[in-house]
């Protein structure tokens, strides 16, 4: 299934972060079209990631927002 947003650039360290910590919490997300997930980002600054849910693994991040 193709996703509906462009993906949104990220450093390719924090890209693997935010995938990884999704996958950690993805009981939270199973289900879930959209979701958001908050995180601090490799800047040490926290984030809200706006990602599209496919299943567990297939995430398209396509916004994210300083809290």
């Amino acid at each position: 299934m193709k996703f509906i947003y462009n993906a949104f650039v990220l450093n390719h360290i924090e890209y693997a972060k935010i995938y990884s910590e999704i996958n950690t919490n993805y009981s939270k997300y199973k289900n879930k079209p959209f979701a958001v997930h908050a995180s601090y980002g490799i800047d040490n600054r926290p984030y809200w990631h706006y990602f599209e849910n496919h299943g567990y693994n297939e995430y398209n991040i396509y916004m994210r927002i300083e809290m």
